[in-house]
């Protein structure tokens, strides 16, 4: 799928053109500004917010008068608007280097539909997230037919993360988002994002670096900062240095020593956010950092991951992403962690592709295989003994558990790396690595530490 389009609430909002040059600073290619009951001045005054950088990606769908005299190109016409226009008018409007775009209801009109629009958008493919009653007119085995139009058809109405794909194997051009950016304008910019690294991950299903620096994550030279961020203090715009290597495919080859034997896992407390966290494990020296956020949505676990990011990168640090797949490709994370009730390993690899390692949680022999078979890169196995940081805890494997199961993974001649997890302490190394482990993830052991940076030593010298 080639395009992501954005629509504009019919009604102002508060903060409106701050959160429209945010979605710009973020990749948008094109915002249509519908406002169909608001007065020219009040839309005017919106427009003349928005950075004029960013104004030739903009479409009106009223007041085309402004057009000219805010250096914006695009020209939307709805059905009607378009049923009373002159094909010479629409050639004249080509001309003068206008893109022009329209609506469709039926998907028969595009067999009539005039070559001088550029693109239409056809819909309710889905029904509605902003209109309630507004409904999918489309028959539930519609497959797009463009007849002789040569213009893109973008789909619109309904469109969230999860029919995006379906989108594309209809055949349509592109997607219209209005109520899955608008529901919430406070997470607009992280529903936007999501949305972007899901259709990347169809687009580009091996996940493929786009950049032609090598190290540079795509997207992540500096930005300006939008309007109404003039503190700087919007974790998605600030600059961040790039120093986190990439996973590359080949390194399954030696996947043993690509994972590194100790993890941090993030946690948070009435004291300590999970960024906070996260700090204090890279200060001690730590370089492998599992971000576990739990009961709370994608938008809202993603700007916790962008602040991860950063400073996992100004350390030259791995993070892993548990239990979010989108929000470990917009993030471009190291990996990704998925704990037994979460999305099964083959499902999360069709969407992150195969540049970023997968770890899933086991709890029993059986739990092992199923990781193998599925193609884990490594196995978080625990609980070892119980541990207030994490809740529906599986039954306890203690150290005869762990030789049980490295003895029968010895005997079916299995080699991938296995992790310890679940309240250990620097003091259970030794008998954990003896059983034949490969390393060890804490959380709370290391950040409640009096000292984390001599106690990541001594995990250190345990480990080697």
């Amino acid at each position: 799928m080639e395009d992501l389009i954005v629509i504009t609430r019919p009604e102002m909002l508060s903060g409106e053109a701050g959160i429209i040059n945010q979605l710009f600073a973020h990749g948008l290619a094109r915002l249509h500004v519908r406002k169909p009951g608001v007065p020219e001045a009040e839309v005017r005054a919106l427009l003349e917010q928005i950075e004029p950088q960013h104004r030739d990606r903009i479409a009106l769908h009223q007041h085309h008068q402004l057009a000219a005299a805010l250096g914006i190109t695009g020209l939307h016409f709805t059905e009607n608007d378009r049923l009373a226009q002159r094909e010479a008018h629409l050639k004249e409007l080509k001309d003068n280097g206008f893109t022009i775009s329209t609506s469709l209801h039926d998907p028969a009109d595009l067999e009539t539909l005039s070559h001088c629009f550029d693109y239409a958008f056809l819909g309710p493919v889905y029904d509605s997230i902003s209109k309630e009653g507004y409904r999918s007119k489309l028959p539930a085995d519609f497959r797009l037919e463009k007849y002789s139009f040569p213009g893109k058809v973008i789909a619109l109405g309904g469109i969230h993360a999860e029919n995006l794909k379906q989108i594309q194997e209809i055949g349509f051009n592109g997607a219209a988002l209005l109520g899955s950016i608008w529901q919430n304008p406070d997470n607009a910019i992280a529903q936007f994002e999501l949305l972007k690294a899901f259709q990347s991950s169809f687009s580009h299903p091996t996940f493929q670096q786009t950049s032609s620096i090598p190290g540079l994550k795509p997207g992540a030279m500096d930005s300006k900062i939008a309007s109404g961020n003039e503190n700087g203090n919007d974790p998605f715009l600030t600059t961040k240095a790039i120093h986190c290597p990439r996973f590359q495919p080949g390194d399954r080859g030696g996947i043993t020593d690509v994972v590194d034997k100790f993890h941090f896992i993030s946690n948070e407390t009435s004291e300590l956010s999970h960024v906070d966290s996260i700090r204090i494990a890279l200060q001690a020296g730590c370089r492998w950092i599992q971000l576990r956020v739990k009961d709370r949505r994608e938008e809202e676990v993603l700007p916790i991951a962008w602040e991860a990011t950063r400073l996992c990168d100004s350390y030259g640090a791995k993070l892993i992403i548990n239990d979010f797949p989108l929000v470990a490709l917009a993030v471009e994370a190291y990996g990704l962690h998925l704990g037994l009730t979460d999305m099964p390993v083959p499902e999360a690899r069709t969407l992150v592709g195969e540049k970023m390692i997968i770890g899933g949680t086991a709890n029993t022999w059986e739990d092992v295989v199923r990781r193998i078979e599925e193609g884990a890169d490594y196995i978080g196995l625990g609980p070892f003994r119980f541990t207030s940081t994490k809740q529906n805890l599986s039954p306890i494997l203690g150290i005869a558990g762990y030789r049980t199961l490295m003895s029968q993974m010895q005997e079916a001649g299995h080699s991938t790396p296995i992790i310890a997890i679940g309240g250990i302490t620097p003091d259970d190394i030794g008998l954990i690595r003896t059983a034949g482990l490969h390393g060890v993830a804490m959380s709370a052991a290391l950040i409640g530490a009096a000292d984390p940076q001599e106690t990541f030593y001594q995990i250190q010298q345990a480990l080697c």
